[in-house]
C-alpha cells in the first residue's frame, strides 16, 4: 500500500512537472515581447498613415467612419474565427469549441460586453468633448488616459508601480501632448480661425467632464480587459470572438444614432474604395495584435507603444502630407523617449531584484 501511494505521489509530481513545463513554455521570452511591441508601433503608424490618406484623398463628403468600424469589428470576429479552427485543427472542432465558449457558456461570455459597452460610451464622450473643446485642449486632457490606465492598474490587478515608474506615466502624458501639439497641416491655422468665428457655442465644462469620464472609461476597460484575458482559460483569439460579436453590436447602435439620416440619403458604403477596404482589415488585425500585447505584457507598456506609434504617424503625415512641425515636436519626442526608457529600464532592475530575493 505504501508502495502504491508513492508511485501515485511520483505520478502526480510527474504531471505536475510537465504541466509546469508547459506552463513556462506559453510564457514568452523578453524577445519575442519586444518583438510583439514593435510590431504593434509599425502597425498603428501604418494604420493611422492610411486612415489619414483615405480621408484626404477622397472626393466630396467622405465615407462614414461609423461604417468602417462597424465592418472592422466583424472582420476581426472572422479573422480570430480562422485562428480558432487553426488552433482546433478542423471547422468542425472549431465550431464546436466557439458554440461552447459563446452560448453554453454565457455568464463567460458576457464578460467581454462590459468593455465593448464602455468602448462604445467612450467614443461618443469623446465625440461631446470634441465638440465642445479647443482641439490643444482635447489633445492635451486626453492623455490623462495613460494615468488612470496606471490607476486601475494597480487597484484591479495589484499591480506594483515604483516612484520612478509614475514618473515615467506623467512624463509620457506629457509628451504625447507636446508632440500633437507641435505637428499640424500648413492650412490648419486658417481653418482653425474660420471655425471659430463660424462654429457653434461651445461649453467647455461639459467638454472637459465628457473627455474626464472618457479616459475613465478607457482605462478601466482596458485593464479589465486584461484582467480577463490573463485570468481566464479562454484563449486570445476566442475572447476576440466575444468581444467583437458585442463590439460590433454596440458600434452598429452607435452608428445608427449618429449616422442614420447621411445612411439613408448616401448608403452604407458611400464613397468606399480599395485604400478604405484596406483601412478596414488594418483597423481588424490591429485589434487581434492589440489583444496579444495586452495578454503578455500590459496595458501601460501598450501605452508606451502607442506613444512612440503617435511619433511614427506625425513623421508620415510630415513626409507624405502637407504637415509641418515647430519644436514642440522634437521636444515632446524627447520627453516620450525618455520615459520609455525610464520605465523600461526601472521595470527591468525591480525583475532582477525580485530574482534576486528569491
Amino acid at each position: 500500500m505504501a508502495g502504491d501511494l508513492k508511485l501515485m505521489v511520483k505520478g502526480g509530481s510527474r504531471i505536475m512537472s510537465k504541466d509546469d513545463d508547459k506552463a513556462k513554455k506559453v510564457q514568452p521570452t523578453f524577445v519575442q515581447k519586444i518583438t510583439a511591441l514593435c510590431f504593434l508601433v509599425v502597425q498603428i503608424v501604418v494604420t493611422v498613415t492610411m486612415l489619414r490618406y483615405s480621408r484626404i484623398s477622397s472626393e466630396g463628403k467622405p465615407y462614414l467612419s461609423s461604417s468602417v468600424v462597424v465592418l472592422s469589428e466583424y472582420l476581426k470576429v472572422f479573422l480570430a474565427t480562422c485562428l480558432v479552427m487553426k488552433e482546433s485543427g478542423s471547422f468542425s472542432a472549431a465550431r464546436k469549441e466557439i458554440y461552447t465558449q459563446v452560448w453554453l457558456k454565457k455568464r463567460e461570455c458576457l464578460k467581454m460586453a462590459i468593455p465593448a459597452t464602455l468602448y462604445a460610451i467612450q467614443n461618443n464622450l469623446l465625440f461631446i468633448a470634441l465638440s465642445n473643446l479647443d482641439s490643444a485642449v482635447y489633445q492635451i486632457t486626453y492623455q490623462i488616459k495613460t494615468v488612470t490606465t496606471a490607476l486601475f492598474a494597480v487597484l484591479i490587478l495589484k499591480k506594483d508601480i515604483t516612484s520612478m515608474q509614475w514618473l515615467a506615466i506623467v512624463m509620457l502624458a506629457i509628451g504625447v501632448s507636446i508632440v500633437q501639439l507641435g505637428v499640424h497641416s500648413k492650412a490648419s491655422t486658417t481653418t482653425t480661425e474660420s471655425s471659430d468665428s463660424e462654429g457653434t457655442e461651445q461649453n467647455p465644462v461639459k467638454g472637459i467632464l465628457a473627455i474626464l469620464a472618457a479616459c475613465m472609461t478607457s482605462g478601466f476597460a482596458g485593464i479589465y480587459f486584461e484582467k480577463v484575458l490573463k485570468q481566464t482559460k479562454q484563449s486570445v483569439w476566442m475572447r476576440n470572438i466575444q468581444l467583437g460579436l458585442f463590439g460590433g453590436f454596440a458600434s452598429i447602435i452607435v452608428m445608427l444614432c449618429n449616422d442614420w439620416n447621411d445612411i439613408k440619403t448616401l448608403g452604407f458604403f458611400h464613397n468606399y474604395n480599395l485604400t478604405v477596404v484596406f483601412v478596414v482589415c488594418l483597423q481588424a488585425s490591429t485589434g487581434l495584435i492589440v489583444a496579444v500585447v495586452v495578454k503578455y505584457t500590459d496595458n501601460i507598456i501598450k501605452a508606451f507603444a502607442g506613444a512612440l506609434a503617435i511619433i511614427g504617424a506625425s513623421l508620415a503625415s510630415i513626409v507624405l502630407f502637407e504637415f509641418e512641425a515647430d519644436t514642440n515636436f522634437l521636444f515632446g519626442g524627447i520627453i516620450v523617449v525618455v520615459a520609455s526608457y525610464t520605465y523600461g529600464t526601472t521595470g527591468r532592475k525591480k525583475k532582477k531584484l525580485k530574482k534576486a530575493t528569491r
